[in-house]
């Protein structure tokens, strides 16, 4: 059984493999910048990518915070477009 597991760890990674791991790595960068953001701390935003699609989802208390949090996803090199869904509580 570990020799299947060893195994397995050599395999190299497919190209959509490496491409969602790249698109995690954004997403990771741009909830980073929000978490940075003063006013944007203590929000809870997720961040999603699909191709170069930022998809924003959570809570936020104003308005701005929400227009905020997008410019801050579209700001991204790999982010062309954002689909945000963020609620204004």
């Amino acid at each position: 059984m570990l020799s299947l597991l060893v195994g397995c760890a050599d395999a190299p990674l497919n190209e959509s493999a490496r491409l969602e791991r790249q698109d995690s790595l954004a997403a990771v960068q741009i909830k980073a910048r929000l978490l940075e953001a003063p006013d944007l701390a203590g929000s809870a935003i997720d961040v999603d990518l699909e191709g170069d699609r930022a998809i924003l989802r959570g809570f936020v208390e104003t308005s701005e915070q929400r227009k905020r949090a997008e410019a801050i996803a579209r700001d991204h090199s790999k982010v062309k477009a954002v689909d945000n869904k963020i609620t204004v509580k």
